[in-house]
């Protein structure tokens, strides 16, 4: 019986995570007119939360890093604006996009992280 009360508890997390993370993602995209840097946004904060989400204790970790972070995130929408921009045969700003997507992603995560050990270390 504890066993299904730990699931079913642990489904309720990542649900509510996923609840706010989906609310955040739907706020940002009406917020910022331009859908690529809605998507970098999205993708820079849901980096930002898992970095600190790795950090958090166990029962912190779920909610935040799968149910936040990932409801946030945005990565099927990069990866179908880089193959838009690959298509129409626009290279470096595809080639740019990537890489600052992937380079901002890690200093966000390395920023959570950080903020993270501060936060529960005391």
């Amino acid at each position: 019986m504890a066993k299904w009360l730990g699931l079913a508890l642990t489904l309720a997390v990542v649900f509510a995570g996923g609840v706010l993370g989906g609310m955040a993602r739907f706020g940002l995209t009406r917020l910022i007119e331009n859908a690529r840097a809605a998507t970098f946004a999205a993708n820079t904060v849901a980096c930002t939360i898992a970095g600190f989400a790795a950090t958090a204790p166990i029962a912190w970790q779920i909610g935040l890093g799968a149910g936040l972070a990932g409801a946030l995130s945005t990565w099927s929408t990069l990866a179908r604006e880089l193959g838009d921009l690959i298509t129409a045969r626009q290279y470096r700003p595809a080639l740019r996009y990537a890489l600052r997507t992937a380079v901002i992603g890690i200093i966000a995560a390395w920023f959570g992280m950080r903020w993270g050990l501060r936060a529960f270390a005391g």
